[in-house]
């Protein structure tokens, strides 16, 4: 996803979407920044631009501003191209906003985000906005520095990635669930060093051809090194950025990332097989589950799939020829098996034509 944070008013060191967004670049997405610069080291995913006039030649897909009004960063969006505005947003500020701001903020699908204090002004129809429009941050003080795991980062990411999915349709699309570890990547155990990351061979032209044909790529993994105290989720978010970079390198931007923290006796609903991970994504990328596929190279990822009413495959890479073995004795049926991802991708795009 590539998104821009522009016309900051909260000076360079402050404001939940500032940091927020330098976050959002260390999470591997590419972060194009007009207007107050950031304090101290940013990522190599972050670059600064002087104004709008620069993003004629940087399309952007989502313009973030933490601004008083959503004039500049419409303008922002107009040059880049973008089709999405995702504003921090205070009851105060709305108020004062005349048609000119109205128009701009219904120039780009529009998402605020808001204060969870200021949730009731909002609910009450004092301030003309669509609750449809509006999500909250979190309940948590802000980050004092760009946190991969805090809470903002998640609903900042969450937030562009939900306004783009219904700018691009009201129905919902297919989607291929990946998992990470044994399937996209090679599979190393309890991966938390984001050198250690290697993409499998053919991954990328299999991601290619499924965004080709319309599919949404989200990747989901269970990264229980968290709940067992082997490593933090900055450690998974690091990893996952190296995933990002490395897969948009060769042409392919992934839609969304979710993962499980959990230990395996934390009875969540977000590890896999629960589908709570595959529901979450289906409601912020408008995701059609029935016509969507779960790909990964252990029986807990087919299991998943077949869970969710999805298509499931199991791929030899990773542990999968050993998990192979298992879909028998555990009597799991439905489940295609596979040598690699783009067998699976093949076979995918083939049976549904």
């Amino acid at each position: 996803m590539k998104v821009l944070a522009v016309v900051s008013e909260q000076g360079p060191e402050g404001g939940r979407l500032r940091t927020a967004a330098i976050a959002l670049a260390l999470r591997g997405h590419e972060v194009f920044w007009s207007g107050a610069a950031p304090v101290g080291a940013v990522p190599a995913t972050l670059r600064t631009v002087s104004g709008p006039r620069d993003l004629a030649t940087v399309p952007v897909e989502v313009v973030i501003s933490d601004a008083a009004t959503p004039i500049a960063a419409a303008l922002a969006g107009w040059m880049g191209g973008a089709a999405c505005l995702v504003m921090s947003l205070t009851s105060e500020r709305v108020l004062r906003w005349g048609w000119l701001e109205q128009s701009a903020w219904h120039s780009l699908h529009p998402l605020g985000l808001v204060e969870p204090a200021e949730a009731a002004r909002f609910q009450e129809g004092t301030v003309a906005l669509d609750l449809e429009q509006l999500a909250l941050w979190s309940d948590d003080p802000p980050a004092s520095e760009p946190d991969t795991a805090h809470p903002d980062t998640e609903v900042l990411e969450r937030a562009c990635e939900r306004a783009l999915a219904r700018h691009r349709s009201r129905a919902g699309r297919p989607a291929a669930f990946l998992d990470r570890d044994g399937t996209l990547v090679k599979e190393v155990g309890y991966l938390s060093d984001p050198e250690d990351l290697e993409i499998l061979p053919g991954v990328p032209g299999a991601l290619r051809a499924l965004r080709a044909a319309g599919y949404a790529l989200v990747v989901v993994s269970n990264q229980s090194g968290v709940g067992r105290g082997f490593f933090g989720e900055d450690r998974v978010h690091a990893a996952m950025a190296r995933l990002r970079t490395g897969l948009r390198t060769a042409g392919v931007e992934l839609d969304g990332i979710y993962f499980c923290p959990h230990r395996p006796d934390a009875d969540c609903t977000c590890r896999k097989p629960g589908t709570g991970l595959i529901e979450r994504a289906a409601d912020d990328q408008l995701l059609a589950l029935r016509e969507s596929a779960m790909i990964g190279d252990k029986v807990i990822d087919a299991r998943t799939g077949l869970n969710a009413g999805m298509a499931a495959y199991l791929v030899r890479t990773g542990y999968g020829r050993d998990e192979e073995q298992r879909l028998a004795t555990e009597g799991l049926t439905g489940v295609r098996v596979v040598d690699d991802l783009a067998s699976a991708v093949a076979d995918l795009l083939d049976t549904r034509g």
